[in-house]
């Protein structure tokens, strides 16, 4: 809620009911991911074709994607991601604890508590997920079939320089191995067609190539590098969400004592914008100032990964 000194007041982790707030916190994880999940590929994706020039952009990608692989490939790797879920709890946890101990030290606005928060839950957590992120990095990149159907005809032919050979029976376009070749050349990993028929084998085919490739530390390649990339991101995060629900609520504070005051409307006393609004305007905006900043850090630990 907003005050009159313009505080946005912090939901503290002692006044949360802990049996609502863990099943609650594990169901909304698991809808952000599943509706997030597509463009987390796609993003992968772009990241990676640097030299492959498979896609022209986010729609070119989705196009093919959809034509080559079905709806199904926009959810590769999903299950294996999906650990995340459970690691979010986790994380929430870690960000609250360490956000209420700082208290304790004087000097620290809420901001910086939450910038703390942020940065310390983030850094624990990094020991779980990147052997998940390794995973699914893979399995994001992995054409779920072992022959590619035509893609969408807008490509330019220097960016999908693909052969194309007229069906008899059907008289549409077929891929050679040509364009197989430049999705494959996303991983180096190759996979049998037995290896592609299901996601088990594809998770047990991809666990078994980096364990015998690269032994244990494969599945913390780029490990540092994620603590560079996800620690201040989540860092970040928290600390613009702190700074832009204060503002939005120090802005919106400001509006509701002046419509008050010329109008004596919202005579209740309720504040002109409610506190859930704020921070579904104050999340997006936090998100898009730290990814901003992260990104160029991003695309360097996915292709290290």
């Amino acid at each position: 809620m907003t005050t009159k000194d313009d505080e946005f007041e912090v939901i503290e982790l002692s006044m949360l009911d802990k049996r609502k707030f863990y099943p609650l916190s594990g169901l909304g994880s698991f809808t952000v991911h599943s509706m997030l999940y597509p463009l987390v590929l796609l993003r992968i994706r772009l990241q990676l074709q640097e030299g492959a020039h498979l896609y022209t952009g986010l729609a070119h990608a989705t196009s093919c994607i959809l034509r080559e692989e079905g709806f199904r490939g926009l959810y590769s790797g999903y299950f294996v991601k999906s650990a995340q879920i459970i690691s979010s709890v986790f994380y929430a946890s870690t960000y609250e604890t360490v956000r209420h101990m700082s208290s304790g030290i004087p000097g620290l606005s809420q901001t910086q508590r939450s910038f703390i928060g942020g940065g310390v839950a983030s850094m624990l957590l990094q020991t779980v997920l990147v052997p998940v992120d390794v995973i699914s990095q893979h399995l994001m990149v992995l054409s779920r079939t072992s022959s590619i159907s035509p893609c969408s005809s807008a490509a330019p032919q220097s960016i999908a320089p693909s052969v194309k050979l007229k069906s008899k029976s059907s008289g549409q376009s077929v891929m050679t191995d040509v364009r197989l070749e430049q999705v494959r050349a996303l991983s180096p990993i190759r996979l049998s067609s037995s290896e592609l028929s299901t996601s088990w084998a594809r998770f047990r085919a991809v666990t078994s190539y980096v364990a015998h490739k690269h032994g244990i530390r494969g599945f913390y390649n780029g490990y540092v590098i994620s603590l560079f990339t996800f620690v201040p991101s989540s860092a970040m995060w928290w600390g613009f969400y702190d700074k832009f629900c204060r503002l939005i609520a120090s802005t919106v504070s400001k509006l509701d004592d002046t419509l008050f005051a010329s109008n004596a409307t919202n005579s209740s006393g309720s504040p002109l914008v409610p506190r859930l609004a704020v921070q579904l305007i104050a999340a997006p905006l936090a998100g898009i100032a730290s990814a901003t900043l992260v990104n160029p850090i991003d695309c360097v630990r996915v292709r290290m990964q």
